[in-house]
């Protein structure tokens, strides 16, 4: 088992919303998303300054001349110029990449939000499922029990006992598988806390939870404003394009200015000084940046395509999750209403006639295996419902932020 008595005790109850948060502060996948914003926000420290000036200092001496010995010193100091404007534009490219970043680690945390949402309705649904196939077993075994009594007595044959104890084995068996279907559920759920936690916290709800739900065009309208992964790659096209048009000015020259003081024969008699200027102007007849735009270029238009694929499958899809959500919430409702009242007045009347001696007791086992399957089937319809209102909220990006925000740069 996952969780140890004693330590459970110790622990206060989750529900949905404290165990999500508790994955959001304190998993790895949690971690690996802060870590990769950081580095696409470290990534744009220091891009767009000017350049660093230089400062020289040379020695220059000769043996033969009109004077023995002679020497010169310059100390220099020089700097690029860059009056292109690249820099600028290289500093907001650079900036919108730093923003994709952090779109893209709301778009991660809002997958690892809905991850953890769908594993604590798992753990809660497999917990449900082992205590109706317990209650339902301890119930045939409680008939079998009655049943031998009756055939010891010879007021009942052996297909009767029979009969209960094969429908006793068939739960029995759906008990075990379960149990297992628990334990995996468990771990899953336990693991998305994080290494640090080694027992799972006990939760405490239901699977089913109402989810309020923003209606079909608010979510459509919506969907490029929320969504993280859209967000991110709009800002990555655009900072791919201020790239582009930064290294378009390759073709600019930048010169260099340099100026300094020149020193004659220093610390001997006639010493002189005087002063040094100079502009370096390079020529960018060869190398003008064509890489550097050829391949922003590129990732501009990658970026767009990455979107305009993403944007078209989630308005596609999103019209089908609502319909599917909708269907989802009528048809566990009629099942609770047609289905499920029904079977436990079956079970109710059926253990009614039975103490009154007007019923069987395959009678008792026919209404208790209805109850059951339509206890077990709610449970399967409510995960179902969490499951496509979890993908309905992911899809139209209602996970990543609360507040809309504009993708433009």
């Amino acid at each position: 088992m996952l969780m140890l008595a004693g330590t459970v005790l110790a622990q206060p109850a989750l529900d949905e919303q404290q165990y999500v948060t508790r994955v959001l502060t304190s998993s790895l996948e949690g971690r690996v998303a802060e870590s990769e914003a950081a580095l696409g926000r470290a990534e744009a420290t220091g891009v767009g300054l000017w350049p660093n000036p230089t400062l020289e200092w040379e020695r220059q001496k000769t043996s033969s001349g009109t004077r023995e010995g002679e020497s010169q010193d310059v100390l220099m100091a020089s700097i690029p110029l860059v009056l292109s404007g690249r820099l600028g534009l290289e500093k907001q490219a650079a900036e919108r990449d730093a923003r994709a970043a952090e779109a893209r680690l709301e778009w991660a945390r809002a997958q690892l939000r809905h991850e953890a949402t769908r594993a604590f309705a798992a753990v809660l649904a497999a917990r449900e499922r082992r205590s109706i196939l317990e209650e339902s077993l301890t119930q045939l075994r409680r008939l079998a029990e009655a049943i031998a009594t009756r055939e010891r007595a010879g007021e009942a044959a052996g297909y009767d006992r029979l009969r209960i104890e094969l429908e006793a084995a068939t739960v029995q068996d759906a008990l075990r598988g379960a149990v297992l279907d628990e334990h995996r559920a468990e771990a899953h759920a336990l693991r998305l806390l994080g290494p640090e936690v080694t027992v799972l916290p006990p939760f405490e709800g239901s699977p089913r939870v109402e989810r309020p739900l923003p209606d079909g065009a608010s979510l459509l309208a919506e969907l490029e404003e929320r969504r993280g992964d859209l967000r991110a790659l709009a800002l990555e096209a655009s900072g791919a394009e201020a790239a582009r048009r930064a290294a378009g000015r390759g073709w600019i020259p930048e010169p260099s200015v340099r100026a300094g003081a020149q020193f004659l024969d220093v610390g001997l008699p006639g010493a002189g000084a005087g002063y040094v200027v100079g502009v370096g102007l390079p020529l960018p007849l060869f190398d003008r940046q064509q890489g550097e735009a050829a391949r922003a270029r590129a990732r501009r238009g990658l970026a767009e395509a990455r979107r305009a694929t993403l944007l078209h499958e989630a308005r596609t899809r999103l019209a089908v999750v609502l319909e599917e959500v909708s269907g989802r919430r009528q048809r566990l409702e009629r099942h609770r209403t047609e289905v499920l009242g029904r079977a436990q007045e079956l079970r109710r009347i059926a253990a009614t006639a039975y103490r009154g001696g007007g019923a069987e007791l395959l009678v008792l086992v026919d209404a208790e295996r209805a109850a059951r399957e339509a206890r077990l089937t709610t449970v399967e319809l409510a995960v179902s419902l969490v499951e496509a209102e979890t993908d309905l909220l992911l899809l139209a990006g209602a996970y990543d932020s609360a507040t809309p925000r504009s993708v433009t740069p």
